[in-house]
């Protein structure tokens, strides 16, 4: 038996698609000590890991301090500050574990680190979209569909520079680019998306493998959901993720688009997104907040998924045979989004042309013309065959072997 220690970041997003890889992990003689939040405590043991939890952060405290949380390109100096906090209690916990190996999230800097400074053989594991030069390269349209990215991305980027300072001259370490934050490639990194899925997949090389989704099974959660409320078709199902909020014009536009016509509408709210703040809500919608419905069987039942074009979504999606409407809200949502509608499995719509009339008349198309549906399944099956769990372990172990024996 060897011991892996897995580090992930705090979000549904990436750690709920480990949830299948964990389970084939321990059910092939492995023991897997997993580093989380508290929250994913209760499903990460019921699959047999061993949780341990992160240490509190302190607030960061130097020149650019209370600065808001503009995008995405933020989570550079996050991470790295994050990176900064935990190291010194990691290294000593790992040291304690006796790890054989370690798996870590593309976005975990101090997972990589951690392997690094101790001499530990360590997979990279990708939940997002897999990143390299050129197909962010080919993204550079995002930027111009999202006014002042560019400005606040010199703060981040200015801010990232200090941390990063300080990390690589604390630790004698090479130095880390702002891309590096994102991706923390090692010797075998596997990819959650199939290849299909995967943007400007032909420009990774061999020792990125995309084997799919890893988490067709979870551990049971209560919901206080009843499917007899959902009484009419076609289903719309609208769903943001629990992290991004579109903003409130967005879910009015939804309200306003569907409102009078023969669709039933379920709505997830975002976390930061308050009921009362819409108004009026039409007879045909149900009104939840995000995590309280089971997705998964609410999606066997959709006609049309209106989402965020976020990986976990479109998998899931896919999986289910759903067409879709992306709205990205970050640069790998508009990645992934962009790829949806070149498969014909649904269609993009930037933020900034979402409007009730835009909502409805792409809705319409979509419910109208049996393509999208059965590209969408075509995706799944996609999804199916990519290979899952058993693949990724056998990579994971084939790699080990070579690993071990060349040393």
């Amino acid at each position: 038996m060897k011991r892996v220690v897995f580090f992930n970041v705090s979000a549904a997003g990436h750690v709920i698609p480990t949830f299948g890889l964990v389970a084939e992990l321990i059910k092939r003689g492995q023991e897997v000590v997993y580093f989380e939040a508290p929250r994913f405590q209760d499903e990460l043991e019921a699959f047999g890991a061993s949780f341990r939890p992160y240490s509190a952060i302190r607030s960061y405290e130097g020149p650019f301090a209370g600065l808001p949380f503009h995008n995405e390109l933020d989570l550079a100096p996050v991470l790295t500050w994050c990176t900064l906090e935990w190291l010194p209690a990691l290294l000593e916990q790992v040291k304690k574990e006796k790890p054989d190996y370690i798996i870590h999230d593309s976005l975990s800097l101090w997972g990589k680190i951690v392997a690094q400074l101790l001499g530990i053989p360590a997979i990279c594991v990708i939940a997002t979209a897999a990143l390299n030069a050129a197909n962010t390269i080919e993204q550079d349209h995002y930027l111009s569909d999202s006014p002042g990215l560019d400005i606040e991305s010199l703060t981040s980027l200015k801010y990232f520079n200090e941390l990063e300072q300080q990390l690589r001259e604390k630790y004698q370490l090479s130095p880390i680019t702002f891309m590096d934050t994102f991706t923390n490639p090692q010797g075998l990194n596997i990819c959650y998306l199939p290849r299909e899925l995967q943007p400007g997949v032909e420009g990774f090389d061999d020792t990125f493998f995309f084997v799919g989704p890893c988490d067709p099974i979870r551990s049971t959660s209560d919901h206080d959901f009843s499917f007899d409320a959902l009484t009419r078709d076609p289903l719309i199902f609208i769903s943001f993720g629990s992290i991004h909020d579109p903003g409130v014009e967005v879910y009015q536009s939804c309200l306003e688009a569907f409102k009078d016509q023969q669709v039933q509408v379920l709505l997830l709210l975002s976390p930061s997104m308050e009921r009362d703040v819409l108004g009026n809500i039409p007879g045909n919608f149900i009104i939840r907040n995000t995590g309280s419905v089971p997705q998964l069987e609410v999606l066997e039942r959709t006609d049309l998924f209106i989402m965020h074009g976020a990986c976990g979504a479109a998998r899931e999606s896919a999986w289910r045979s759903v067409p879709m409407i992306a709205i990205p809200q970050t640069f790998e949502q508009d990645m992934i989004s962009r790829r949806i509608e070149s498969l014909g499995a649904g269609l993009r719509l930037p933020q900034s042309d979402v409007s009730s009339k835009s909502l409805r008349e792409t809705a319409t198309k979509i419910l109208s013309e049996s393509t999208y549906r059965d590209q969408s399944s075509r995706l799944g099956e996609a999804c199916r065959n990519a290979g899952g769990a058993k693949l990724a372990v056998d990579k994971i172990f084939s790699y080990l072997e070579s690993h071990f024996t060349s040393n």
